[in-house]
């Protein structure tokens, strides 16, 4: 996650190169904080793909995902306003082309760290046994963003950015 989390900040700074406003949106702290939270989500999302019909859940994997987001719906809003504003940046100095590269390297960076962090928690033993387990620490909040999180300081950051 490391090396993913500097390749969204180099794209990100990078980006911000050209714009006037990238002192007052851009940070590493912010950056690092938006690929924690995406990374998460992204990874929610996979267990609820991958795992709710296996074993046995109801709930559509969007039902599934909607509970985590709105018990982390401040990190969750906070990260897309940040991306909101970078893209607003990019496209305001570099045009169209320049957002949509921004955009495609976020996605990689948190589609690889969520990729990442999925495969952790569905490798282990048997498919049933690591959803049962994976959905399980989705459901008791386990994955949530809490201050157990190394990035949690950076996390609370962007929120209080986000809410200025």
């Amino acid at each position: 996650m490391a090396f993913r989390s500097l390749v969204l900040a180099a794209a990100l700074a990078a980006s911000a190169a050209g714009a006037q406003q990238a002192a007052a949106v851009g940070s590493e702290s912010r950056d690092t904080a938006t690929l924690s939270v995406g990374a998460s989500n992204f990874a929610v999302g996979r267990v609820a793909r991958e795992c709710l019909g296996l074993v046995g859940r109801s709930e559509s994997p969007e039902q599934f995902i909607t509970q985590w987001r709105q018990r982390n719906a401040r990190f969750v809003s906070a990260s897309s306003r940040y991306i909101e504003r970078r893209l607003e940046e990019a496209a305001a100095s570099g045009g169209p082309d320049k957002r949509e590269a921004l955009l495609r390297d976020i996605r990689q960076a948190v589609q690889g760290s969520g990729d990442s962090l999925a495969r952790s928690l569905l490798q282990r033993g048997r498919k049933e046994e690591a959803c049962m387990n994976a959905v399980t620490l989705v459901d008791t909040g386990v994955l949530d963003i809490t201050p157990k999180l190394p990035t949690y300081p950076d996390i609370e950051s962007l929120v209080r950015w986000a809410e200025q």
